[in-house]
């Protein structure tokens, strides 16, 4: 036991010496835990290898995706670092250390890489499964621009973002609704005020059936309810084709109105072209792309291979110090001075040789350098006109969209200028019209004043005859008496055609409710046993529900009493195996000194 107890205190001293104790010993509770349940402590696991270290990672992961439960012996170290990688990085994970350190870690199995990411995945576990859950459905994926100036990858992409947006919508809804917790109080208030509604619903239907039954043409009615919902089905079917079809319209109006303008630029571009510089201009571009295809591009792609395979092979080998830097460094230069002087003695022995050999091997090769020049030149003028023709069709796109027309070219530019002038001569028409009328405005305006101050001139002539003969307010009065009267005729045209209308309704009611009482007569007589049935209903329906809930309450009590003996004897179990596990290790370390202690004694 005191040896056990030395080299737990030995382990610990070693993680501490490290800055890792504390990870471990988190690492450790964690993991024996469910749902992992692993029996480690502080010298096993500090005992695994490397292979084991990153097995235990893995099973922590496919806790967490399902699709991360692989065995890694059945595994290569490239595809398992790369599924490791990617997945921590749809977690979104930082490591403290740099990219490269954290990639060599993972490879390797670092102890302290390996224990920084478990310890960081163990504290986030829950979280981390919602979110590795939602990165399998919401990490996008990255369509070139090229491929998308189809129409149809186009659409497809739109349908995918409106889908993943429609996912999250109801993502966040689900998590609403289930953290949203009701108290079987108000669930049981849910239920009565359900059953009510359904008591209700089916009284009304009850009420609704008797009534028709007694229709003479009930079949007829129900056949045509039924044809009608059927031709309501069918339209909705309709309008969601036409919507369909209007969007396939659209579509294809604007592939061919780009296929349009890309056959006006043709014609435009061939109108002053002939048959022989046309073919030489097709044999020019045949060439240039001759050689892009056969030359120029197998050979960046040769060299982009070398370099991923020397990035990959460089991922691969462990972590360099500073020193194996400086010893690769001396290395490239003495190959490089190596390389020079084997360079000059070629040049040195072709030189003897041939001169002119030479002069034509110079040639070639400022030649060749010429065409990789112009080779890249041409990629980069075919990128900057994509961009220029890709910037063009979103320009049109807009225009289109805002209802402008399209840009003009040629005899339809000069019609269109044709157009702009004729209607400059009818603005300048028009606007000497206004100013016409508006002169004419300002004399009538004039007039106008002129005519109100003479009313007003008037007015008070009147007015001053008025109080000289003693009736002085005659005019006013007079005016109002006859607003008065006009008003008054209006009302009683108004209230005469009210009383109208209130004795037809009157009428209309008295009718409705002789038609109605002869109506419900009956269906009042079959309704009162109907209603003695009902009480005697509830009343059991009211018996049957208490001694339910009091039996549910009994059952209720009974199954915690026994949840909770089932909860203590688990807890017990789990206490003897860990003691069990202890006191077998504890065994195996004494088995182990007492043969230590045989074998020293059968030494002596």
């Amino acid at each position: 036991k005191q040896w056990y107890q030395s080299r737990e205190r030995e382990a610990v001293v070693s993680t501490q010496s490290t800055g890792m104790a504390e990870q471990v010993k988190s690492i450790i509770d964690i993991l024996s835990k469910p749902p992992f349940n692993k029996s480690f402590n502080i010298i096993s696991f500090d005992n695994l290898e490397p292979l084991q270290l990153l097995q235990v990672l893995n099973d922590v992961f496919a806790y967490i995706d399902s699709r991360n439960k692989i065995d890694l012996r059945e595994e290569t170290p490239e595809d398992m670092a790369h599924r490791m990688l990617k997945f921590l990085s749809v977690l979104k994970y930082n490591p403290e250390c740099s990219v490269q350190e954290f990639q060599a870690g993972v490879i390797t199995g670092e102890k302290s890489v390996v224990y920084q990411t478990l310890n960081w995945v163990l504290q986030n576990v829950e979280s981390l499964k919602t979110r590795a859950y939602l990165g399998r459905y919401l990490v996008k994926v990255e369509v070139p621009e090229e491929i998308l100036q189809d129409d149809e990858v186009e659409k497809i992409n739109q349908e995918y973002l409106e889908l993943l947006e429609e996912f999250k919508t109801v993502h966040k809804a689900t998590d609403k609704l289930k953290n949203n917790q009701y108290t079987a109080a108000d669930i049981k208030k849910d239920i009565q005020q359900m059953e009510q509604e359904n008591e209700q619903l089916t009284k009304t239907i009850e009420r609704k059936k008797a009534r028709v039954e007694s229709m003479a043409n009930i079949n007829e009615l129900l056949a045509a309810a039924r044809s009608l919902r059927r031709e309501q089905e069918r339209q909705a079917n309709i309008l969601e084709q036409r919507h369909s079809q209007k969007t396939a319209v659209q579509v294809a109006e604007n592939k061919y109105q780009r296929l349009m303008t890309q056959l006006k630029e043709l014609r435009a571009a061939s109108q002053n072209m002939s048959v022989e510089k046309l073919m030489l201009k097709l044999e020019e571009e045949y060439k240039s792309t001759q050689y892009l295809v056969e030359e120029k591009l197998p050979k960046e792609l040769a060299a982009k291979k070398k370099s991923c395979n020397n990035i990959q092979k460089v991922l691969l080998e462990p972590a360099m110090t500073e020193d194996d830097v400086e010893e690769l460094l001396e290395k490239a230069q003495d190959l490089q001075t190596e390389l020079n002087e084997l360079h000059q003695q070629r040049v040195s022995k072709t030189d003897n040789a041939d001169e002119k050999l030479v002069m034509f091997r110079k040639q070639a090769m400022m030649i060749a350098r010429k065409k990789e020049a112009l080779a890249e030149e041409l990629k980069e003028c075919t990128n900057e006109w994509t961009e220029a023709e890709n910037e063009l069709s979103k320009k049109k796109e807009e225009m289109r969209s805002t209802g402008a027309e399209q840009v003009l070219t040629g005899p339809e530019f000069k019609k269109y200028i044709a157009q702009i002038r004729n209607k400059g001569n009818v603005y300048k028409t028009k606007r000497s019209e206004m100013a016409d009328l508006r002169a004419e405005i300002g004399v009538l305006a004039r007039t106008a004043d002129i005519l109100q101050n003479q009313y007003n001139e008037v007015k008070q002539t009147i007015s001053l005859m008025e109080k000289e003969r003693g009736i002085a307010g005659y005019t006013d009065t007079q005016d109002q008496l006859e607003m008065i009267s006009a008003a008054k005729g209006e009302t009683d045209e108004k209230k005469g055609q009210v009383l109208e209308d209130m004795s037809d309704m009157s009428d209309k009611l008295n009718e409705m409710i002789s038609e109605k009482k002869a109506a419900l007569a009956p269906i009042i007589k079959e309704l009162r046993p109907l209603r003695a049935k009902c009480n005697e209903l509830e009343h059991l329906h009211t018996q049957k529900k208490t001694e339910y809930d009091s039996l549910s309450a009994s059952l209720g009590s009974n199954l915690h009493n026994l949840e909770q003996e089932v909860r203590e004897l688990r807890e017990t179990a789990q206490g003897e195996e860990s003691r069990h596990h202890f006191l077998m290790h504890a065994k195996q370390l004494l088995e182990a000194q007492q043969q230590k202690v045989e074998d020293e004694l059968g030494i002596y």
